[in-house]
């Protein structure tokens, strides 16, 4: 499995976890929000007299169809925000990743790019301390025993951005951070993703 289809797999992991706490509170804040106004119809319709008694039903329906209004965008807003959730969350744990598993990410994604094999390669700040010349000087060597060239480069800078690389070489900047990888995963698997976390509230 290469460091994509593990980004994709961490994706639905975070969605299965969250589906089950993210449906009960988007449904128990649906429920108060329906008894509230509902409460408070049924003390209207109290205080009204006989004469009022239509009124004070067309009152509640309006009301009652208004709760639910203002329910349903509650239930989108914690969809909207659940969704980012998910996708902002996998950066951050694959970020946390034990230093090994870290690096055979890493190792696995440069080696399967499509290298010309003398890049630069550009690693994270909060990186410094894994992804060092000595992981640089062994993943040359991978190159070479493939066949490859193996002279990637690293870069004296580092990258403001949360964890992968950026390749730089051949008048060509390569985006392999975690931020534009799951970016562009977004769009393949964001309704995926919603299926699994709201489907039972569709």
């Amino acid at each position: 499995m290469d460091g994509i289809d593990k980004i994709k797999q961490r994706i639905l992991e975070d969605a299965r976890q969250e589906a089950e706490r993210i449906i009960k509170s988007a449904e128990e804040k649906a429920e108060e929000i329906k008894k509230a106004k509902a409460d408070e119809a049924g003390r209207l319709k109290k205080r009204l007299t006989e004469q009022n008694i239509e009124a004070a039903r067309e009152h509640k329906r309006r009301m009652l169809v208004s709760a639910q209004l203002e329910m349903k965008k509650k239930v989108l807003a914690v969809k909207r925000d659940m969704i980012e959730a998910v996708f902002a969350g996998v950066i951050e744990r694959i970020s946390r990743m034990p230093d090994d598993q870290y690096r055979e990410v890493i190792a696995s994604m440069l080696l399967n790019a499509p290298l010309q094999g003398d890049e630069e390669v550009l690693f994270s700040v909060y990186d410094e301390h894994r992804l060092d010349q000595d992981f640089l000087d062994y993943i040359n060597e991978q190159l070479k025993k493939q066949g490859r060239n193996g002279r990637l480069r690293l870069s004296p800078d580092r990258g403001q951005f949360k964890a992968g690389f950026i390749l730089r070489g051949h008048k060509v900047e390569i985006n392999c951070s975690f931020e534009a990888i799951v970016r562009a995963l977004r769009a393949e698997m964001e309704s995926q993703v919603a299926e699994m976390l709201f489907g039972e509230l569709s």
